[in-house]
């Protein structure tokens, strides 16, 4: 009963679009964005579990993007950026064996749990080409309800000014499709000093400045390594 209620404080605030408590649109093509992570000890066997699935997802109807990521800082964490013709696509390919044998086979690997979150495009670019030496950052935004408008126009142009940078290869803004004042911030460098200089640019300190007294909760930035 709580969680009927809460749903339908927030349709009425605005924070989840009509009928998102009940389902999403399963027509517009959707970008998933994955978190796991498994127990140190196992990163190797959950690297190798991972690109299975990428492997197996990349043949599936509707599959526009499948990236597997491996954060820098922490090896046991895992990331995947997926990009669906259409939710329906995506619940298709959910059901199939080899996602089944998939999380079989990480559920006793895992120390977290399998964070999976749907999110429509705000402002999606071109994409160039990432290889061994790129760095791919995952960023979650959260604004507070009462400044979503100014909030999604500040993440909108922080990524549309960062696709200029020296070294970029992607910066996109996605909105979670049940929070509109929740973002994922996915962005690609060719090298890590080239995602240096721009996080120690104006641009990008102007922003966080800006953003810090709007923010619903700490600017969560992640970066990966794609797995190879």
């Amino acid at each position: 009963m709580y969680r009927s209620f809460l749903a339908a404080v927030m349709a009425v605030a605005g924070l989840v679009s009509p009928g998102a408590a009940r389902a999403q649109d399963t027509s517009q093509p959707v970008t998933i964005v994955t978190y796991t992570e498994v127990a140190p000890a196992k990163a190797s066997e959950g690297r190798k579990l991972i690109l299975g699935y990428a492997a197996q997802a990349r043949k599936a109807k509707g599959a526009l993007e499948i990236t597997a990521l491996q954060r820098i800082s922490d090896p046991a964490h895992f990331a995947l950026v997926e990009r669906w013709q259409s939710q329906a696509d995506k619940q298709a390919f959910a059901s199939t064996d080899p996602v089944t044998k998939f999380r079989a086979g990480l559920d006793p690997l895992r120390s977290a749990a399998y964070d999976e979150r749907i999110h429509a495009d705000q402002a999606v670019g071109p994409a160039k080409p990432t290889n061994g030496q790129s760095v791919v950052g995952l960023t979650h935004v959260d604004v507070i309800p009462t400044q979503l408008e100014p909030g999604t126009a500040k993440v909108k142009a922080f990524v549309e000014a960062g696709r200029a940078a020296p070294g970029n290869l992607r910066f996109d803004d996605v909105v979670q499709a049940n929070r509109k004042n929740h973002f994922t911030v996915i962005e690609a460098w060719k090298s890590q000093s080239d995602k240096n200089a721009w996080v120690s640019g104006k641009t990008a300190r102007t922003f966080r400045e800006e953003l810090q007294p709007i923010g619903g909760a700490l600017y969560d930035e992640r970066d990966f390594k794609v797995v190879q």
